[in-house]
């Protein structure tokens, strides 16, 4: 009877000890329930997750267990506390070397009364702290492995942590921030966690890229995009909750027309972007960024989309790139070696979307491979200055410019044509009567003389030394003046005849005939 009653009682203890753990796992969930952000959600995007989706919460408990955290309940047992030390910190009553403080008021009397304690700390938590403001770099902090400073009001954070200190995990979330040091933990060697989650940043501290840390950004409701694209492109960042962690894009850029919020999951396009920047063997890398964005929606899901800007400017180059990122609308290849530009017009289909050529300063000789491409129907910005253009093809340029007038722009300053009598009746008037398109017309030059094609004389230009054209005139007009002189002439001896009886000089020397044979005839 004895044992069963002793069985009895432990199983009764364990049943109690189950009931205790599932009650505490519950009320764990609400404590970190608000990090599910309802009052951030995108106004398009679904009110819930599909049961497929990794339970956000889930999420945020684990990376919130990745710092050390004390319970809000330690500072209420440390209120009671009856002892006389100033130091507002106490150690944590399961875990060594890890302390709690909690209302702090100010950061310098905190210091200088737990200078002779902090030099054992590990793990440091600061609750509820009121204050202007937070030095990140003091030496109170430089040792600790771990350093939690939540759920008060302190604005700023200054200074930065210096590259000798130990901290792998920082929490600085709820706190009402509005302003952190941008270089605050760039210095850091063994930095893995960072969470600055609910406080109201617009902007986030500069990160070390070569780090692999897992970064909490969310409910800051005024914090912009452009904060997070380098980040983003260069760092290997994990951002925790990224399809419920928002920045606000119409202040990042002047194309959205209205005030939104866009997940950072959707950021990571800026990521492929960069990772799809062509790389040319032999010459360097293009640099790539988006020339204009916009936001869509598909599945009821927000989505950003943007167009992209390839620079591929000064690298050398004998041909242009063999593939380019999607949406590529401006394209930059100025200050290279490229000679011909048609084949990737024709057949490349990244090349299918681009409205906006840069081609200055190379070595292409011709536009007429460019014929036929949709680059020509579709172009706005046509840049092909200082290159070795030897004709241009008035035809191929009109027939362009007739399609869609507005805003097209060709510019050829620089090339050096070989000008000849239609450059100066034909050529020099085409480009004054597309003058609007052509802005630069003023600086097309002749190859074969100092001289520009704008200034070409068509009296001058459109003559050979074996042209006899003006001679004719001359002999037709002394024709005229013989024939002139010769009736003259003819007049006056007949008038002499008549009066005087005398012949004309040829007519007195000439032989007389016979009398006979005239009188004949």
């Amino acid at each position: 009877m004895g044992n069963s009653t002793k069985f009895l009682n432990i199983g009764i203890i364990v049943w109690l000890c189950l009931c205790c753990t599932i009650i505490e796992r519950v009320l764990s969930e609400e404590d970190i329930q608000p990090d599910q952000l309802p009052e951030q959600q995108h106004p398009q995007s679904p009110s819930s997750t599909s049961s497929s989706t990794p339970n956000p919460i889930e999420k945020a408990d684990d990376f919130r267990k990745a710092c050390f955290y004390a319970e809000p309940e330690l500072c209420q047992q440390f209120d009671n506390d009856t002892s006389n030390d100033p130091c507002p910190c106490r150690l944590h009553p399961d875990l060594p070397h890890s302390w709690v403080c909690c209302n702090v008021v100010d950061f310098y009397n905190f210091s200088t009364s737990c200078s002779k304690s902090s030099n054992s700390w590990v793990n440091l938590h600061i609750r509820n702290a009121t204050i202007r403001w937070i030095d990140i770099s003091h030496s109170t902090f430089q040792k600790l492995e771990s350093l939690s400073i939540t759920d008060g009001n302190i604005p700023k954070i200054t200074n930065a942590m210096s590259r000798a200190s130990y901290v792998k995990c920082l929490n600085v979330s709820n706190n009402n921030l509005s302003e952190i040091n941008s270089r605050a933990f760039i210095s850091l060697q063994n930095f893995q966690v960072l969470d600055i989650s609910s406080n109201n940043l617009s902007m986030i501290p500069k990160l070390n890229s070569h780090q692999n840390l897992t970064v909490d950004i969310s409910n800051n409701k005024r914090l912009l995009c452009n904060s997070l694209l380098d980040s983003i492109v260069r760092g290997s960042f994990k951002f925790v909750l990224p399809d419920t962690t928002y920045c606000l894009w119409n202040q990042t850029y002047n194309w959205f027309n209205s005030t939104d919020y866009m997940p950072i999951r959707q950021l990571e396009r800026w990521k492929r972007l960069h990772s799809e920047c062509p790389k040319i063997p032999g010459y360097g890398n293009c640099t790539c960024d988006a020339e204009q964005m916009a936001f869509s929606t598909k599945n009821d899901e927000p989505h950003l989309l943007f167009t992209a800007k390839v620079d591929c400017s000064s690298l050398g180059l004998i041909e242009l790139p063999p593939i380019l990122p999607d949406n590529t609308i401006f394209l930059n290849v100025s200050n290279n070696n490229i000679t011909s530009i048609g084949h990737h017009f024709h057949s490349n289909p990244t090349y299918r979307n681009i409205n906006k050529f840069d081609a200055d300063q190379n070595q292409i000789s011709s536009m007429y491979e460019l014929e036929g491409t949709t680059f020509m129907e579709v172009f706005q910005k046509f840049y092909l200055r200082k290159n070795a253009i030897n004709k241009i093809p008035e035809y191929l340029l009109s027939n362009a410019l007739d399609n869609n007038p507005n805003g097209r722009a060709i510019y050829l300053g620089g090339n050096e044509i070989n000008c000849d009598c239609n450059s100066a009746k034909v050529l020099k008037l085409w480009l004054l009567a597309r003058h609007a398109n052509i802005p630069d017309y003023n600086y097309i030059l002749c190859r074969n003389m100092k001289q520009r094609v704008i200034d070409l004389q068509e009296i001058k230009l459109c003559q050979s030394p074996h042209d006899w054209t003006h001679y004719i005139f001359y002999l037709i007009a002394l024709e005229v003046i013989l024939l002139v002189a010769l009736i003259m002439k003819v007049s006056y001896d007949y008038w002499v005849f008549k009066t005087a009886g005398y012949l004309p000089w040829p007519a007195s020397k000439m032989p007389k005939l016979p009398c006979d044979w005239l009188c004949e005839s």
